[in-house]
């Protein structure tokens, strides 16, 4: 079989607002250049009536990000302008086929990365169902599991993201693995914490790289091998980590983040009602 440049996966409704968006399959031909996670097909998760770059910026890609505070922060690890995009334009241009049963061969013996952009949960469970069945593994992760249409399912093929201790302990309370992102001052990993255990992600820095994540199929949700949960330390362009590190203090100082953190909030000042003072006219 020709192995196409892409497959479209899906083209329908969101599960979290009900919006069109599309799945397109990329990698199919096994070259990539990530080292990090390795030989892998990528899917993209996308708004189907615009661009990412543009729906970023108008508030549409809550479809396929739902509640994710990175995107809020604008510390969200992937490069809009870069993949996202260009696999619109191939899109557009009629670059990839629609999907067929028999593609499911393409997918056979290869590691499948669930969402390279867009969140997993936005799409009907089904086509996991059907594409993890066949594959050698997969990663998956959600910033949607604390929320209430997300389907109970998704834990099997997806981690629960996590950007603190407090998520962290939460969302093990409800059942998930977790993949928990770490400030590089913090040392309390590896831990036992509520009896739950962590361990440095072999395909980290910090751990000198030892595998990819196409090898360690630790991030399979419940279906891998380990229940144990990596952590990593935060990581990716300096100026992102810096929003996403600010974007964490507000929550800590119980503010309500906003979309730019960088620029300081002005406070709103009080009108003062005037006193209205009758005055009885004397005669």
């Amino acid at each position: 079989m020709k192995k196409p440049l892409g497959i479209i996966l899906y083209k329908g409704k969101s599960e979290i607002d009900g919006k069109q968006i599309i799945v397109i399959a990329t990698g199919i031909s096994g070259k990539t250049d990530n080292q990090k996670t390795g030989d892998m097909i990528q899917t993209w998760i996308m708004r189907l009536d615009v661009f990412p770059t543009l729906a970023a910026k108008l508030g549409y890609d809550y479809s396929v990000c739902g509640d994710c505070k990175h995107k809020h922060f604008g510390s969200c690890y992937v490069n809009l302008g870069h993949g996202p995009n260009n696999v619109m334009e191939t899109y557009h241009r009629g670059g990839y086929v629609e999907f067929e049963e028999s593609h499911l061969e393409l997918f056979k013996n290869r590691m499948l990365r669930l969402g390279s952009y867009g969140d997993p949960a936005s799409v009907p469970i089904e086509i996991w169902d059907k594409l993890c069945s066949v594959s050698d593994g997969w990663t998956g992760y959600t910033h949607q599991w604390n929320t209430r249409f997300i389907d109970p399912k998704l834990k099997d093929y997806c981690m629960a993201s996590c950007d603190n201790a407090t998520e962290y302990s939460k969302a093990k309370s409800m059942g998930w693995r977790c993949f928990r992102i770490r400030m590089s001052d913090d040392f309390s990993v590896p831990v036992n914490r509520l009896n739950y255990n962590e361990f440095v992600c072999p395909a980290s820095d910090e751990a000198g790289n030892k595998t990819s994540c196409s090898k360690c199929k630790a991030c399979m949700g419940l279906s891998a091998s380990t229940l144990k949960d990596p952590v990593i330390i935060i990581h990716g362009v300096d100026f992102k980590i810096v929003k996403f590190k600010w974007g964490m203090e507000r929550i800590a100082w119980k503010e309500k983040y906003r979309k730019f953190f960088m620029y300081p909030i002005k406070k709103k000042k009080r009108r003062r009602k005037k006193r209205i003072v009758s005055r009885a006219i004397k005669i």
